[in-house]
Parts: C-alpha cells; sequence; structure tokens
C-alpha cells in the first residue's frame, strides 16, 4: 500500500516537514553507521525482554544477560543495516551499553514502584509484536512496537532508545501513539484509550491517554503530508534539526509564502 502517510512520516514532520519532502523526492542517503546507532539497536532488543527482568530475582544479572544475548544475535536481526559493521565498533556499542545498565535498573525499579510489579509487566509483554497496520478509512500504516492487553482493554506500547523527558512523554511520541491508535482501532474494531512509551534507555515506562485534540492532529499532518508528497516543497522551521539531517546539503533554498503553510 505504497499511498499510506506511514506514522513515521508523521514523526519527520514534526521534526521538519522537509524531511518528509526529501525522503519521498530524493533517493535515501546512506548514512554511514555510528556506535551510536549500534547502541540505540542493543538497547531496543533488551527493551523487548525487560519483562524478564521484573519477574527476574537479580535484575543486575538478568540486564548482563539481556545485553549478551542481543550483542550476539544483533548483526542477525539487522543483517541489512548493519553488513558493514565491524567487530571494534560493535564492541564498543556493547560496552558503552553497559555502562548504561545501573540506570536502567534504577528506571525499572522506579517503575515499579509507581505502577506496581505486575501492572509493569503487563505494560511490557507483547501480545504480538511490530505487526504493520493499515486503515484504509484514513489511508494510514505503521507498526508499534508491541500490541498489549492490559485487564482485557487492548493498547499498544512504543520503544523509544533517546532522552526521556523529566515527566510525561515527548510530544512526537505522544502523537505518534495517537496515529497508531487509530491505525490500531480499525484493524480489530476496538476503542484504544490510552499507550505505553518505553524510554528504554532509562527503564522508564509511561502510559498516557489518547487525547480527541491528538487525533485531530494526527488526521491535518496526514492532509499536509499528502501535498507535500504531491510536490510542495514545505517551510523549513526555525528549529529544524539541520545538524543530523541526511538532506541537509539538499536543503539550502528560500522558502515561498505558500511553503510557510505546510
Amino acid at each position: 500500500m505504497e499511498d499510506h502517510i506511514r506514522v513515521s512520516d508523521i514523526s519527520n514532520y514534526l521534526k521538519c516537514p522537509r524531511q518528509v519532502y526529501y525522503t519521498y523526492k530524493e533517493s535515501r542517503p546512506v548514512n554511514p553507521i555510528t556506535s551510536s546507532y549500534v547502541e540505540s539497536l542493543l538497547i531496543r532488543e533488551m527493551a523487548r525482554s525487560y519483562a524478564d527482568v521484573v519477574r527476574s530475582g537479580d535484575m543486575d544479572d538478568a540486564l548482563q544477560e539481556l545485553l549478551d544475548v542481543a550483542a550476539h544475535q544483533l548483526t542477525a536481526i539487522y543483517r541489512e543495516e548493519l553488513r558493514d559493521i565491524d567487530e571494534e565498533m560493535l564492541f564498543e556499542a556493547v560496552e558503552v551499553v553497559r555502562s548504561h545498565l545501573e540506570g536502567i535498573k534504577c528506571g525499572i525499579l522506579e517503575s515499579v514502584e509507581r505502577l506496581g510489579g505486575n501492572r509493569l509487566v503487563e505494560l511490557l509483554t507483547s501480545h504480538d509484536t511490530e505487526p504493520v497496520l493499515y486503515s484504509k478509512k484514513f489511508g494510514l500504516s505503521g507498526s508499534p512496537d508491541r500490541l498489549l492487553m492490559v485487564d482485557d482493554v487492548p493498547g499498544l506500547s512504543i520503544i523509544r532508545t533517546g532522552r526521556a523527558p523529566e515527566s510525561g512523554i515527548w510530544k512526537n511520541d505522544r502523537i505518534r501513539l495517537t496515529a497508531l491508535s487509530i491505525l490500531m482501532e480499525e484493524e480489530y474494531d476496538c476503542v484504544v484509550g490510552s499507550g505505553t512509551v518505553e524510554y528504554a534507555r532509562y527503564g522508564i515506562v509511561r502510559n498516557t491517554k489518547i487525547k480527541r485534540s491528538d487525533r485531530r492532529k494526527v488526521l491535518v499532518l496526514a492532509g499536509r503530508i499528502r501535498k507535500i508528497r504531491g510536490g510542495r516543497l514545505p517551510h523549513r522551521p526555525d528549529d529544524a534539526p539541520c545538524d543530523y539531517c541526511s538532506y541537509a546539503e539538499l536543503c539550502q533554498v528560500a522558502p515561498t509564502l505558500a511553503s510557510k503553510f505546510f
């Protein structure tokens, strides 16, 4: 379903609308593999089994084992992405993640205290992993990291490996959850009232309500992205993350008045 707007497009739009434009209008850039990227993949793989850490009698040993398993399996799971990785980079990334294990444990313990052990295990237990969902009604597609069933109510979760906010969840994550909830509701004919974000680098799990205003925002953004895909060059916001963008060299174009509305 190539004509569907991807949830990742909405996330990219919130960072900078021009990332969406260049994703469709130019060949995807080949980004060099960095140690921080490998670290993120390791943490993501570990996070899939954090429920086992909560249930374990020794969180330190459980986390060490998760890291060892993730390091052993990583290149098999991410075969295409890591085809050119060297052993030294993988070793360096593993050691950096190892230095985070104490912080991850502390975050999991804080989540247990805040949510309760049983509820946390429910929020970390996948009933389906990375299913690809489609909405024919709204022309959207995307893939949550987990489908959940909490108190017999369907829900979903996304795993983030970046910085966690001091409280709540980031706006981009909230909109991403909302977009995925719209997909899940159409796919399974249900109502999704809340979603979960796992800030895996910190062991922090936060649940949030799906808001009506965010549902409206998702549909508005999807409409804007369709116009961008049709060839409209959008305005580049002043706070665009240009220093980290692979399309920065292509993006030195003066905005038009019309582009500022997109």
